[in-house]
């Protein structure tokens, strides 16, 4: 089983965002709560790279989804390119997230 995305809601705006170094990007504010999610998401666009940079193997297939919770994230497909709007998993390798075509089980 895929364990839940960690976000932080700020503690003055209610605004959610991917956790960071950073303060809430919404307000400005450092106080935020962690909050677990559903690791799924919708595919809002995709590409396919034929000639990534050096170090990354080709394709290279990249996505961008969008959670239920209306944070985006940006991240590595791994196996087929997944078609707009299809539902994906996600997991979060270090700081890189990683979808699948098929959701979880």
């Amino acid at each position: 089983m895929v364990p839940p995305l960690q976000l932080r809601r700020c503690v003055s705006c209610q605004g959610l965002y991917v956790p960071g170094n950073g303060p809430c990007p919404r307000c400005g504010m450092r106080e935020a709560l962690a909050v677990e999610v559903p690791p799924l998401g919708t595919v809002v666009a995709v590409t396919e790279l034929t000639s990534p940079a050096e170090g990354w193997s080709a394709p290279h297939r990249i996505a961008l989804v969008e959670l239920t919770e209306a944070v985006r994230l940006l991240g590595i497909v791994e196996g087929p390119l997944p078609v707009i709007g299809d539902t994906v998993g996600i997991r979060k390798e270090g700081d890189v997230y990683r979808f699948n075509s098929a959701p979880p089980g």
